[in-house]
């Protein structure tokens, strides 16, 4: 898929994601390690990664076409992190253009722990424009084969800056790591930052640990060399409020990401 990278280069591929086929659907298997978590709380922008993953794959199966995921919403409940969480991908609408999916996320016990919606357009490939990997959804469970996991937090891992907590500015230099095959900002890892600003807001103004349970982002434009730098704004007076983030390249002062993010104070821990 546009968005699947080879684990040893990609941060997103070091998640602890596995696939699997049932009944000839896609499945991911997110595998949750301390990396991963905020709080003991699996971060929703690794449940972004999934759920973009599974939904993509199938609808990504054309060699001179880039499917690039345009908007996604994800909610999930704030709960412990289970042992293991698994994804699989409805096709709600699927045109020449463009196509949407439904994506519904469950534990190890069957419990359901969050749930997504996702479009998708579909650009032909240009020339000069980076080889575009295509994953046939029967071979994808090989390519998912023994994930390597993060060595540290994922945060850290990305390299993002923090510039001013209280004001949601966080800051990630787009390396070879963050992007795509496309060349760009990798879908999740713009979930991430997002995710970053709005978390290091709240717990800055209300003094409380804080977990991101829901993000809406409406992927505007690509990133060019970046860096990419957080403006956000709080749209509410108390921790319930929801914070609106937008994503910045500064190489060329355009918003390529708009992102609303809302969560719950947790225990620090």
């Amino acid at each position: 898929m546009t968005d699947v990278s080879e684990p040893g280069i990609s941060l997103p591929g070091r998640l602890g994601v596995s696939a699997r086929l049932e009944g000839g659907t896609l499945v991911l298997d997110l595998t949750p390690t301390a990396g991963t978590l905020h709080h003991g709380i699996v971060r929703a922008s690794v449940l972004a990664f999934v759920i973009d993953v599974v939904a993509g794959i199938p609808l990504d199966q054309e060699r001179e076409m880039w499917t690039l995921t345009t908007d996604m919403t994800v909610r999930m409940r704030p709960v412990p992190a289970p042992e293991l969480i698994s994804a699989m991908g409805t096709i709600l609408r699927q045109g020449r253009r463009s196509a949407t999916s439904q994506v519904d996320l469950v534990t190890d016990q069957g419990m359901p722990i969050a749930s997504g919606a996702i479009g998708f357009a579909r650009v032909p490939r240009r020339p000069g424009e980076p080889p575009k990997p295509t994953v046939p959804v029967g071979k994808t469970p090989q390519l998912f084969s023994n994930p390597p996991t993060l060595a540290g937090m994922l945060r850290q891992e990305a390299g993002i800056e923090v510039i001013d907590a209280e004001a949601g500015i966080v800051q990630v230099e787009v390396t070879p790591q963050l992007r795509n095959p496309a060349g760009t900002l990798q879908g999740a890892m713009v979930a991430l930052v997002a995710e970053s600003a709005a978390e290091d807001l709240m717990a800055a103004r209300f003094g409380e640990a804080f977990v991101v349970t829901d993000l809406d982002l409406r992927y505007l434009r690509r990133t060019e060399a970046g860096p990419v730098v957080t403006r956000s704004r709080l749209l509410g007076t108390g921790p319930e409020a929801s914070v609106e983030i937008e994503l910045v390249d500064t190489s060329t002062d355009q918003i390529t990401t708009l992102v609303y993010a809302a969560g719950v104070s947790v225990p620090a821990g």
